[in-house]
């Protein structure tokens, strides 16, 4: 018999801030595929992608108050060790505990992702090869897929290979008795984006997904407000827009998704609201879905073994609403 009925925990989830840089750009940002990036931002992001925006998202998110934050990548734009201080920066003073998986931009380059993941230790994996993880906040499940790889110049590509997913399904088998919350930057579906900046090897995460079951998987990338289903399932792929770019599409504008997670006798009761900027600077809720996902009992599912869990990261342990 499970006691916990009725409590609640808030989940804000925000992408692609793709933080302005600050001072001067390294020299290495005019070389390879980064010069290709650079003169983007110069001719067109730099316009869009704004540090105000990105800090009214981040003061609507502490006004929510949430138990826990899910960040799904792309916080830099040319993957340069300056910009990866920078977000640790930034998350430094997010308003609750965040969870980070990095995206394409933060994998710009051969050896970016290294140093994105050893500047973010205190919210990611340390090393690829500890992907998929799990940080267990409360009753939810927070379980980072690594999708970012270095990728040709006019591509934006993600990969997951089949190891990684074999992974994740053993994740998601021993995590049953939580809320599971799969984040990851690309799209585990085809036709959310152009092939170029796909996700190679999404069947391998779909497969473990329809196997082993979630709750839901948020991610980023498209820019774009979207709700989706993993194909072959009833598994909710939710995505949220660029949390700085200011867009006259409202499926674009800048925002976040707040979710509240709210523990039943046999099931989780899964709100989500979609808070977005409007052109006046203020925030709107402009959507409102619920799910309800079955819940298996904790004494049906095996504990979590320490593997899949990051050492370096804290262990958040805190009271949840009622």
């Amino acid at each position: 018999m499970m006691n916990d009925t009725g409590l609640f925990q808030n989940l804000a989830h925000l992408s692609d801030v793709h933080l302005p840089p600050m001072g001067a750009l390294s020299p290495k940002a005019f070389l390879g595929k980064r010069a290709l990036s650079v003169l983007s931002w110069k001719r067109r992001r730099s316009r869009l992608h704004a540090l105000r925006t990105a800090q009214a998202v981040m003061d609507d998110i502490t006004a929510f108050a949430p138990d826990a934050i899910a960040d799904t990548g792309d916080l830099t734009n040319f993957g340069l060790a300056q910009e990866f201080s920078q977000a640790a920066d930034w998350l430094e003073r997010m308003p609750a505990p965040t969870v980070v998986v990095p995206g394409n931009h933060d994998a710009m380059t051969s050896g970016a992702r290294k140093q994105a993941l050893a500047a973010w230790n205190r919210w990611t994996a340390p090393r690829v090869e500890d992907f998929p993880f799990v940080r267990r906040i409360g009753n939810i499940a927070l379980i980072g897929v690594c999708s970012a790889v270095a990728s040709p110049p006019l591509m934006a590509y993600g990969r997951v290979d089949s190891d990684q997913a074999t992974r994740l399904r053993k994740i998601l088998e021993v995590t049953r008795d939580a809320c599971r919350i799969v984040l990851i930057h690309h799209p585990v579906t085809p036709g959310l984006v152009p092939w170029r900046k796909s996700l190679l090897g999404w069947r391998h995460v779909a497969n473990a997904l329809k196997e082993a079951g979630a709750e839901l998987v948020l991610h980023g990338h498209s820019h774009c407000a979207t709700i989706r289903f993993i194909p072959d399932t009833s598994i909710p792929l939710i995505a949220t827009p660029s949390a700085s770019l200011m867009s006259d599409e409202p499926d674009r504008a800048a925002g976040w998704n707040a979710f509240r997670v709210v523990t039943e006798a046999n099931y989780w009761r899964i709100e989500m609201t979609r808070r977005r900027m409007t052109e006046t600077g203020e925030f709107i809720s402009s959507g409102q879905i619920t799910w309800l996902r079955p819940r298996v009992p904790a004494q049906d599912a095996p504990a979590i073994p320490d593997v899949f869990d990051i050492p370096s990261m804290p262990v958040y342990q805190h009271a949840v609403g009622a």
